[in-house]
């Protein structure tokens, strides 16, 4: 079985039981592959991390069980898109520190915030203002080379959409 496959599976079973709003969790997964396909990227171990950006942060899996099953790179992915802290603005800050060194999480990371983003505005979920408010932030880590500048363009777009 290919690694995607693999990946999507363990995420599928990690998240199991899980909602994001009222949809199971793994949709939200699915969400951030689909959106790393649209903007072009193919790599197998990119396209596992999408499926599992959130199981460190979210679920009973730890890191060094991530790397033993899908092996380094990938568990490095997936752990710098996991914050740490009591507090929202802790756990962003964690996140923004470590892609600052594993740039390979940052189509990632980009990818999660636009899934999020499009289900705030699909829901009209009052989560959008907290998105905005951190945003320049968020800018501000995930700069990176132009490999990114359509998925920032596509975010950007979201970002300054005017509330319904």
């Amino acid at each position: 079985m290919d690694i995607v496959t693999r990946a999507s599976i363990f995420a599928a079973t990690a998240h199991q039981g899980q909602k994001y709003g009222t949809r199971p969790y793994i949709d939200h997964c699915a969400d951030v592959v689909r959106i790393l396909e649209t903007f072009g990227y193919t790599d197998p171990s990119t396209l596992a991390a999408g499926w599992l950006h959130d199981v460190i942060e979210d679920t009973a899996v730890t890191y060094d069980a991530l790397s033993d099953d899908f092996g380094t790179p990938i568990a490095l992915t997936v752990y710098a898109c996991t914050g740490a802290g009591e507090t929202r603005k802790e756990r962003n800050a964690s996140i923004y520190a470590k892609i600052g060194y594993h740039r390979r999480a940052i189509p990632v990371k980009i990818a999660d915030r636009i899934a999020n983003v499009e289900s705030c505005w699909a829901t009209c979920d009052s989560r959008l203002f907290m998105y905005r408010d951190e945003y320049p932030e968020f800018r501000r880590a995930v700069r990176s080379d132009d490999s990114v500048l359509p998925m920032l363009r596509h975010l950007d777009t979201l970002m300054g959409r005017r509330s319904r």
